[in-house]
């Protein structure tokens, strides 16, 4: 059309944030020689109270199917434009069923075209608003109907550009499936590479941690032996290098096992073993055995439980290991002040046991990875404390193994508090885990 332009009622775009939108709608409102020029109308809502946009003059209607109620907006499109060609355009794969855009003409699937590629469409599904032909043609009946077709033999090169467009994007989708495929195979690949890696390191770990702790065991055995023999002759010095010697071969039979757990769970070779226990009496045994080496260091041990049923379900093993490993933190990093041990119900089927210590405290930054394996946070040659950084890490995956969640608070140099939460019944059908959601004791 060369004088004058046609209307076209756009509905419910954002252009403002749709940067494909606002490109194809730039490129189909562009002025072209011997083609439509349409005079684009924008509105987010219809009906809107206007009476300019009941105007019957109006040539074509395009919707945007994402950001409508298309069944209202094409009931009252219709009541209102009974005539006019409407042509829906979205990203919904339900759209080209039928049901969600019922009344309208034809609809336009975005996901297949570029913005160049949707204004071309729609500059050919609009065409049958014709030079001086105020009675436009629905889209419905383009090519079913010989007799009703109007002459678009003019369109014919936009056509087969189209068509053209068209079969190009289909061999470049064709091509990235492909190509996706290959990276989907490709991820799968290395997937069992690191799960066969991650095995074989399991392996591994296990194998040469069983190997350490037999002979190391008859080294601790043998010096504590002679620690207790009575009347012995041995001077105190060899009583002092004994005690040495013992001494350090159970830190280091304590560090091998913490790598032999940590393996099996790596491995999935650890297995739950449920059974009902009192929950306070246990964790208050624990803390009882620590009590002596807070005395040691001149720290003031605190319990404090206030549960109405006591008994759990629950690994008595796993959870054992859970408050040891907690207090011997908490024990490592205090020098002076004090660690309490808390026990109460968030629910009466969910109980949360909390130790928190007046010790160094945890920078924010670490907070995040603290509970990766082998993560420390002084990794440095000269590091104050000992340890290889597996405790909190075999923690964080015994309580997942017992459907219960961890959560740490910290202030640097003031303390930290570990709470952990458990169901009280590891066969909980839908235990509450969450890392954000939970209820602190006062």
């Amino acid at each position: 059309m060369t004088d004058g332009n046609v209307p076209i009622l756009v509905i419910g775009f954002d252009a403002e944030t749709d940067i494909n939108a606002k490109a194809a709608l730039q490129a189909f409102a562009a002025p072209q020689a011997g083609d439509i020029s349409p005079k684009l109308r924008f509105c987010q809502q219809y009906p809107t109270g206007e009476r300019s946009t009941r105007d019957r003059t109006v040539a074509g209607i395009l919707l945007d199917g994402d950001r409508l109620n298309l069944k209202a907006v094409l009931a009252a499109l219709r009541r209102d434009f009974p005539q006019t060609p409407i042509v829906v355009t979205g990203y919904n794969p339900e759209l080209e069923a039928g049901k969600l855009a019922v009344g309208a003409d034809e609809v336009v699937n975005r996901h297949y075209f570029t913005s160049e590629g949707l204004a071309m469409i729609w500059r050919v599904l609009f065409r049958g608003y014709q030079d001086g032909d105020r009675t436009p043609n629905r889209l419905s009946s383009l090519g079913r109907d010989p007799e009703m077709e109007p002459d678009i033999s003019h369109s014919l090169d936009d056509r087969q550009q189209l068509e053209a467009r068209i079969s190009e994007q289909n061999r470049l989708i064709a091509a990235q499936h492909q190509e996706l495929k290959r990276q989907r195979e490709q991820i799968r690949r290395q997937h069992l590479t690191i799960l066969e890696a991650s095995r074989i390191k399991s392996a591994f770990l296990s194998t040469v941690s069983h190997e350490l702790r037999t002979p190391l065991n008859v080294i601790i055995g043998f010096s504590q032996l002679l620690l207790r023999k009575k009347n012995s002759s041995l001077t105190p010095v060899q009583v002092q290098t004994l005690q040495c010697i013992f001494n350090n071969g159970k830190q280091l039979l304590s560090v091998i096992n913490d790598i032999l757990e940590r393996s099996k769970l790596e491995a999935g070779a650890s297995e739950l073993r449920p059974r009902a226990f009192n929950l306070v009496q246990l964790v208050t045994s624990i803390a009882g055995n620590a009590r002596w080496l807070c005395e040691q260091k001149g720290l003031e041990l605190r319990i404090d439980t206030r549960v109405e049923n006591p008994r759990v379900f629950q690994d008595h093993q796993g959870v054992r290991r859970v408050v040891s490993n907690l207090l011997a933190n908490a024990l490592k990093f205090t020098e002076e002040g004090d660690i309490s041990v808390q026990i109460w119900e968030v629910t009466p089927d969910r109980l949360a046991i909390a130790v928190s210590d007046t010790g160094i405290g945890i920078p924010p930054e670490h907070l995040k990875r603290i509970f990766a394996a082998f993560e420390q946070l002084d990794n440095s040659l000269a590091r104050n404390y000992n340890g290889v950084g597996l405790g909190l890490a075999i923690v964080d995956s015994l309580v997942k193994m017992m459907k219960g969640s961890i959560h740490v608070e910290s202030s640097q140099g003031q303390g930290s508090t570990f709470r952990v939460e458990l169901p009280r019944s590891v066969f909980d059908p839908c235990p509450r885990e969450s890392r954000e959601a939970s209820v602190p004791y006062k």
